[in-house]
């Protein structure tokens, strides 16, 4: 599945190279491979390099006895709710952190754990990832072979909407991408800027966990809004209404980009599309993040086609009508 999505999504880029070399149909599907080995190898590396880095620092320090905690800022303790047992344990830590880290140490062991499961299910999907990078260059050399059996297969099911549904699958995957997965990107990188800049901590893994929310449409308000809170009871007034300024419309750009990239070329209506999106990111991951709105569109538009064919071969009495 994975491999027959990102065939839909860069043979467009497909054929621009394909033209510009001459029509070599191999040689542009190896190009287009190795971009996308490029694209999720590079980004994994840095970022698990980092991680590496961070976490051997972590350790280096807590065994050694030199990891401070710096002391909280006092308005840290007026937030509501959390703010006063956040202080308190955030109090204790800069003070002792032997001894908070000794009060949590079944949840530390667990989430250790789970940190060792994530990462090994991480490598597993990488390589299933880079071998649908390679599936999707043979698709893509296959493409008029591939094209005229789904064109066929669809017109057993539905004559006279074969040809289009095949068009709106196609349309549907590749506005999918421009909306969701582009917008995310520029969105978290907008957010990774203003964490940049005003020197918030782990800057580059808050990215990365707000672009991991806006793709399954939970949205970054989770790591921004207390990000504010935790530069307004930090930083300056200046400094803290810049970063607020810069992060409010960074949050929101995806209301305002999102409806204008996903309806461009569709006849499905914007609502079937994004429920198609989190019913199916609900049910099955990201991978339902695409097969959820092409079935839901697809269903939309034969629903739509048999309504219509219905209207339009009922003949009704002319009194009734009335």
């Amino acid at each position: 599945m994975w491999g027959i999505i990102l065939a839909i999504v860069s043979f467009p880029l497909f054929v621009w190279l394909k033209a510009r070399l001459g029509g070599r149909a191999k040689l542009a599907g190896a190009i287009v491979i190795l971009l996308g080995f490029a694209i999720v190898v590079g980004p994994v590396s840095i970022i698990a390099q980092v991680f590496i880095s961070n976490a051997e620092s972590f350790a280096d320090s807590l065994a050694s006895g030199t990891l401070a905690v710096p002391p909280p800022p006092e308005g840290i303790s007026a937030w509501p709710l959390i703010g006063k047992p956040l202080y308190e344990i955030w109090q204790s830590a800069s003070v002792n952190l032997g001894d908070v880290l000794s009060k949590f140490k079944q949840p530390l062991e667990e989430l250790a754990k789970n940190l060792l499961l994530l990462a090994g299910n991480t490598g597993l999907n990488l390589l299933q990832f880079l071998l649908s990078i390679i599936i999707a260059g043979v698709l893509m050399l296959k493409e008029e072979g591939l094209t005229l059996w789904v064109t066929r297969l669809f017109l057993k099911l539905t004559p006279k909407q074969g040809q289009a549904f095949v068009k709106l699958a196609a349309a549907t995957v590749r506005s999918v991408t421009r909306g969701i997965i582009g917008v995310s990107l520029l969105q978290s990188l907008l957010i990774g800027i203003g964490f940049t800049v005003a020197g918030i901590p782990a800057a580059g893994l808050l990215s990365l966990l707000c672009l991991i929310l806006a793709i399954i449409q939970i949205g970054p308000g989770l790591v921004v809004i207390p990000t504010l809170i935790f530069a307004w009871s930090t930083m300056n007034t200046l400094g803290a209404l810049l970063f607020t300024i810069w992060m409010l419309p960074a949050m929101l750009v995806d209301n305002v980009l999102k409806p204008i990239l996903m309806a461009r070329g569709l006849p499905v209506p914007m609502v079937v599309i994004l429920t198609g999106v989190l019913g199916g990111t609900l049910a099955h991951g990201i991978l339902g993040l695409f097969v959820g709105p092409v079935i839901l569109s697809l269903g939309y538009e034969l629903l739509r086609a048999w309504i219509n064919e219905d209207l339009a071969t009922a003949s009704i009495p002319a009194d009734r009508e009335q």
